[in-house]
């Protein structure tokens, strides 16, 4: 294990059955992970500048850890629920996938909502932008920024 992704994080995908129509959150625990806080993402729209604490997480594919696969958010979206929970993803474009800071055991349902998460855990971010540098010869990984 590097000494640099000690962390842990819980992944709550969103899931759109395409079979069913149903929709879920797939819940995975990712080892392997490095979670910085507070960072600041600076935005300018219109001439007014815009200033946002932002989480960024870098997971490790260098080494194993364990971990479920992970599957580009396009092909994840075409599998059935059943399917899909033996992967996961960090899909940007839908802008619904949850990470949590640490294992979060509980499962998105009806009786414990995605606001529930925000109460039960400090750190508790949407994913909001993703860099994929698997294809990198060194330090292969995937760079994550998510937005309270």
């Amino acid at each position: 294990m590097s000494a640099l992704f000690t962390d842990i994080m819980t992944v709550y995908n969103y899931h759109r059955d395409p079979e069913t129509d149903k929709e879920t959150w797939i819940r995975s625990i990712v080892r392997g992970v490095q979670w910085s806080h507070n960072k600041t993402a600076l935005t300018t729209v219109n001439g007014v500048q815009t200033e946002t604490k932002v989480e960024s997480i870098t997971v490790d594919f260098q080494r194993g850890y364990g971990n479920k696969p992970y599957l580009e958010p396009q092909e994840y979206r075409k599998l059935p629920a059943k399917e899909a929970a033996k992967y996961w993803t960090l899909d940007a474009k839908s802008g619904q996938d949850k990470l949590v800071l640490g294992n979060s055991v509980r499962e998105i349902a009806d009786g414990y909502r995605l606001s529930d998460l925000a109460e039960d855990n400090q750190y508790v971010v949407t994913v909001t932008a993703v860099s994929d540098n698997r294809n990198r010869p060194r330090l292969k990984t995937i760079k994550v920024v998510g937005n309270e």
